[in-house]
């Protein structure tokens, strides 16, 4: 369909009414024209040929607009649902920092090699602990060490933080959402 102006698409249907359908539809087409302008605070108008009393100014048509009410919503679940998560993330915002730093990132964009047989991404919080505390390890053969090598495969602190850090941003997601929803009950029912 091809865009025209509203003067134009009001000749176009006008020409259309007329040649197509054999009425005699002849307003006035500049006062038509500002008259679905000015429609702006309506949301639709129709404009009908004018029949009966020819006495009183009409232009040629009658014109029809059609507003939406005004009436107020009620307080809807979602938007008590809002405010508590709203008032919940203004007290905590660790799940969002827990899920930043365990985002898997590909080694080779951040400078590091992939050793074979090992995962060829990490997370930030490795990556940088790899970077500042290289050296920041479980004491070899001890027993923290050998269940963390068990469990995450490797006895580097940062390493097990970060490889630990999914499940905990689940952890948190979970009591977040248990939290809020909460919230929206006691909210819902005066508590």
């Amino acid at each position: 369909m091809q865009e025209s102006s509203l003067s134009q698409a009001i000749f176009q249907g006008v020409w259309e009414l007329n040649s197509f359908h054999g009425l005699a539809f002849n307003p006035n087409l500049p006062a038509l024209t500002n008259d679905f302008i000015f429609s702006d605070s309506y949301s639709g108008a129709i404009a009908f040929p004018s029949v009966g009393n020819k006495t009183r100014r009409s232009n040629g048509y009658d014109l029809v607009k059609f507003s939406t009410p005004k009436a107020e919503t009620p307080n809807t679940a979602l938007e008590t649902l809002w405010q508590c998560t709203k008032e919940h993330y203004g007290l905590t915002a660790a799940t969002a920092v827990t899920g930043a730093g365990g985002i898997p990132i590909e080694k080779i964009k951040l400078g590091h090699k992939a050793v074979l047989g090992s995962s060829e991404y990490t997370n930030l919080v490795s990556h940088y602990g790899l970077k500042f505390f290289p050296q920041a390890r479980l004491p070899v053969g001890s027993s923290a060490a050998q269940l963390a090598k068990a469990t995450f495969g490797t006895i580097r602190i940062f390493g097990i933080v970060g490889r630990a850090l999914p499940f905990v941003a689940v952890g948190l997601a979970v009591f977040d959402a248990v939290s809020i929803g909460m919230c929206a009950y006691e909210a819902r029912n005066g508590k």
